[in-house]
């Protein structure tokens, strides 16, 4: 399994001071995953060259980042990851976030924010879904909160597998640590030759409500494809430009 920075890019113009760091590499199997179907356009293109961890501290140090997220692939699995969110925490005083992670590795020290993706409270559905255990990610889910990172949870809605029951004992889980903590529930956007479908407007609002009983701040939405594309051709958060190495 290939681990390795590939990219870092800069939102918005010029000058903007939120960077990502990428790398590449998973640890699950999710079925389904957007990211392992070839040309859909998600994660590194077989051109996409690995960059070294000095050389992603240098690019942050010359941009002077304000914020920095970590993108993966799964970025927890990265080694060097602590190292850049060092730097980043203590020399460039930025704000360091988690962007997106399945949770399966500790939240280093060092990191203020992070988004945990909960696959599935129910360890055998998470087998079945990413071929792990979930009680890692549960763990290092409490773990985190402990220390004082500022959490986020999320998980995708998929019929027949992560249904709206799944969904509600993910949010009483979190409720459990604390109710104000953020939830947003994605709706599967379905990839070629996996024979899952997307859920409909009703199995969405039923899954929303079904985390409203425990969370106070629950979000989620109905996403295809074309709607994602054009969503991010109009929202400044999605515009980003890769930081070449000189």
């Amino acid at each position: 399994m290939a681990v390795a920075f590939y990219k870092v890019t800069m939102n918005g113009n010029e000058g903007h001071e939120k960077m990502c760091v990428y790398n590449k590499g998973c640890n699950f199997r999710c079925m389904g995953c957007a990211y392992k179907v070839p040309n859909a356009g998600i994660g590194p293109s077989d051109s996409e060259r690995e960059i070294g961890t000095q050389q992603v501290i240098e690019l942050l140090r010359k941009k002077g980042a304000r914020r920095v997220h970590f993108i993966g692939g799964e970025p927890l699995i990265n080694a060097d990851l602590a190292r850049i969110a060092e730097f980043a925490h203590e020399e460039l005083e930025a704000t360091t976030v988690i962007g997106h992670s399945n949770g399966s590795k500790r939240v280093p020290d060092f990191i203020d924010e992070a988004t945990i993706s909960i696959k599935a409270v129910d360890d055998v559905v998470h087998k079945a879904y990413t071929g792990v255990s979930n009680r890692q990610v549960l763990a290092n889910f409490k773990d985190a909160y402990e220390r004082g990172v500022k959490m986020k949870a999320s998980t995708v809605l998929i019929p027949g597998i992560i249904t709206p029951e799944e969904v509600e004992g993910i949010a009483v889980f979190i409720s459990e640590l604390d109710r104000r903590i953020p939830f947003h529930i994605t709706a599967y956007m379905p990839v070629p030759d996996v024979g899952l479908r997307a859920p409909s407007d009703g199995e969405m609002g039923a899954a929303v409500l079904a985390a409203k009983r425990h969370l106070s701040n629950v979000s989620g939405y109905m996403l295809d494809a074309k709607t994602f594309s054009v969503m991010k051709g109009k929202d400044p958060a999605f515009r980003s430009h890769k930081i070449d190495l000189e």
